[in-house]
């Protein structure tokens, strides 16, 4: 016969992974795919007025508009809104408070958008052999404007989240732009060049996203599978316990990319 001890003890094991279960079961994820519909033409080459020996090497174009193959669409950011704080999941600990990188870099920003907490240092690079000037247009932190020589980076810490993602440009090459989007949360994703984005771990419940391309600003009107974004780009999702919201393809209208 089991004593008390050994009873207490399968007991207590037994609440533990029953506890752990349910808290695995309490997080869902999004993912979708954008895809320009109609043409949106060539990328615009740069002309490059300053500094042509070094920047004049890379054959650099307008990147407000990046379409890949079959139309999918880059740089465009999706992220949980909300007015308080929302629960994080315990794997997003590790990490963040790891630096991340902005770096200039062939004359233009690496990379075009970057996604970064409160309090998450941001080094601010400069791989080029020339000077650059990194110029953030921050709503709500102290306003960023320095000179970024080649050599050590220039560190930056935001404590306010952005209410947009804010705009990064460069004073000495005035067609160097980025943006930085500054949230509280790790709920943010960046489309990458197969257009895709997904945001894991995500507390179950209905949430209110933003849907954002630096072409309009607010992805206003635009069709999704589970509904339709507002007049600000966003959207009610419902997250669902261990389960993966998949928005499929959404299509933009090149006009709603300015095309």
């Amino acid at each position: 016969m089991m004593n008390t001890i050994t009873r207490f003890m399968l007991v207590a094991a037994a609440v533990c992974s029953l506890t752990g279960q349910v808290i695995a079961a309490d997080w869902g994820s999004l993912k979708g795919k954008f895809v320009v519909d109609g043409s949106v033409g060539e990328p615009v080459k740069i002309n490059v007025t300053k500094d042509p020996e070094t920047c004049g090497n890379h054959n650099l174009v307008d990147e407000s508009v990046v379409v890949g193959d079959g139309g999918a669409l880059e740089n465009a950011v999706v992220f949980l809104y909300s007015r308080k704080p929302v629960d994080v999941h315990p794997d997003f600990a590790e990490g963040a408070k790891d630096p991340v990188v902005l770096d200039n870099k062939v004359c233009r920003f690496e990379p075009h958008v970057l996604a970064v907490r409160t309090g998450q240092p941001v080094q601010i690079a400069n791989s080029d052999p020339i000077g650059h000037n990194t110029n953030a247009a921050l709503a709500v932190n102290p306003a960023f404007n320095q000179m970024i020589t080649t050599g050590t980076p220039v560190s930056l810490t935001l404590a306010k989240a952005e209410p947009i993602p804010a705009p990064v440009a460069c004073n000495i090459h005035p067609w160097m732009k980025g943006y930085v989007v500054v949230r509280e949360d790790p709920y943010v994703a960046i489309s990458n060049d197969k257009g895709e984005f997904e945001i894991k771990n995500i507390p179950v419940g209905t949430h209110e996203f933003v849907f954002w391309h630096e072409a309009k600003g607010n992805m206003k009107n635009m069709a999704l599978k589970a509904g339709k974004t507002d007049r600000r780009g966003r959207s009610k999702l419902k997250i669902t316990a261990g389960e993966t919201l998949d928005l499929g393809e959404i299509k933009v209208p090149a006009a709603a990319v300015g095309k």
